[in-house]
């Protein structure tokens, strides 16, 4: 067997999706007569049957089924790959930090254009779910995350903690109370993924709504107050983020028995360059003293000296 070609399984993952060769070429902006003659020569090539062909339609087989996943994964695989490399080329002349909604790191960002002139410090927003995913995969080179994620792999540097506030509707029957525990939040619906606030777990709440849409997860900060506004559920977010989102029609109580959110300077363990050691001696300069008992994470993000 050869090696596989990256551009069969793209075409293969299309018609699996279409279920339909017009409609997969259309896609894939090709004529139908070649993307018959490339899932050919991918069937031929695995020695399997990927698609069912009948006058009814077109239907994945099984093979089909169990090849559509892995090539997810394989060219999801091929493409951090590429994202990488491009990083590793542009090692020292760029710089790209995530951060998540509300953190403000204009100060650090401000720092390290003044230390380093002719460095690029660009900046993207990330949300919870997406704010290690993006370092994993080599769409950024540091995030500014809250906890709680997987940190395998990972140097986190902890910077400063703050508390944990529930996000509801201004008319919402415990709006006026200067705090609250997370069990009197039963019975609510919790519009973000449970692993964001663990604790949830112990409260009973009913599911997401049948009928919804797919927004009521939705990583988008602003979708969510959306939806909190409109009575649809609650949020868990901290202090920082109730901050820069101040609405009128949401209010923000501090959930008491909730343990403080840390945030964190978060960079891949195997990544060492002297750009990433200053960007924490940046960041540690401005934590908290309390949080930072680690400044040996200075060593472990250096460019390692030559012997």
């Amino acid at each position: 067997m050869g090696d596989l070609d990256l551009r069969r399984l793209r075409y293969f993952l299309a018609l699996a999706d279409e279920l339909n060769y017009g409609r997969a070429a259309e896609a894939l902006h090709i004529a139908q007569p070649a993307l018959s003659r490339s899932i050919s020569a991918l069937e031929q090539e695995l020695g399997v049957t990927l698609f069912e062909r009948s006058r009814s339609g077109t239907r994945l087989a099984a093979a089909g089924e169990f090849l559509r996943e892995e090539a997810r994964e394989l060219l999801r695989a091929a493409e951090t790959v590429q994202r990488r490399v491009r990083l590793s080329e542009r090692e020292g002349h760029g710089l790209t930090i995530g951060f998540s909604p509300g953190l403000i790191i204009t100060p650090v960002v401000r720092r390290m254009r003044e230390t380093r002139p002719a460095l690029r410090v660009d900046v993207v927003r990330t949300s919870w779910t997406d704010q290690i995913q993006s370092l994993r995969d080599g769409r950024i080179d540091a995030s500014f995350a809250h906890r709680p994620f997987d940190d395998d792999g990972l140097t986190v540097i902890d910077l400063f903690a703050e508390p944990r506030f529930a996000a509801l509707p201004a008319d919402h029957a415990l709006a006026a109370s200067e705090n609250l525990l997370l069990a009197d939040l039963a019975g609510e619906v919790l519009l973000q993924p449970v692993a964001a606030v663990p604790e949830w777990t112990g409260v009973t709440a009913p599911p997401v709504p049948p009928d919804d849409d797919g927004t009521a997860h939705s990583p988008n900060v602003e979708v969510k107050l959306e939806l909190v506004a409109a009575g649809r559920g609650v949020v868990v977010m901290p202090a920082s983020t109730t901050r820069y989102y101040h609405r009128p029609d949401i209010a923000y109580v501090r959930v008491a028995d909730l343990p403080d959110t840390r945030v964190c300077l978060v960079v891949e363990s195997r990544r060492r360059s002297d750009v990433l050691r200053e960007l924490v001696e940046v960041a540690l300069a401005d934590a908290d003293p309390a949080s930072v008992g680690n400044k040996q994470v200075l060593d472990a993000t250096a460019t390692p000296t030559a012997r």
